[in-house]
Formats: C-alpha cells, sequence, structure tokens
C-alpha cells in the first residue's frame, strides 16, 4: 500500500512552501504526479522520493533549467 501525503506534508517532505507545491500542480512547472481522493489533493511518498532523485545535482553543471 503506497503511503499518501496531503499538500502541506508533501510540501514539507520536499523542502519547499505548499503554495509552491500547489502552483507547480497547477501550472505544470513541475511534473509531481498527484492524486485526487474525493475533493482532497494527495502525494505518494515514493513519487516524491523519486522527484527528488530526479532533481539531485552534483553540481550546477548538471542543471537545465529548460526541464
Amino acid at each position: 500500500m503506497a503511503l499518501l501525503a496531503n499538500n502541506s506534508v508533501a510540501a514539507d517532505y520536499i523542502g519547499v512552501a505548499a503554495a509552491t507545491l500547489q502552483y507547480w500542480r497547477t501550472t505544470g512547472n513541475q511534473k509531481i504526479p498527484f492524486i485526487k481522493v474525493g475533493g482532497r489533493v494527495m502525494y505518494r511518498i515514493s513519487d516524491l522520493e523519486q522527484w527528488l532523485e530526479e532533481n539531485t545535482f552534483s553540481h550546477t553543471g548538471e542543471y537545465q533549467a529548460s526541464k
């Protein structure tokens, strides 16, 4: 069974403000999968961990701004 987090917990988990995570979700700026449970937005912890892995760099030359 997947562990789920609401917007506030998910934002804390990845180190951003809850409003930032909401902005990313509504604009598609960052592609973090989410689930609608009734009227609530939930995130799988495993998806948050994968996003963190995909956005971890050793130096700034690895980062692509167009991502």
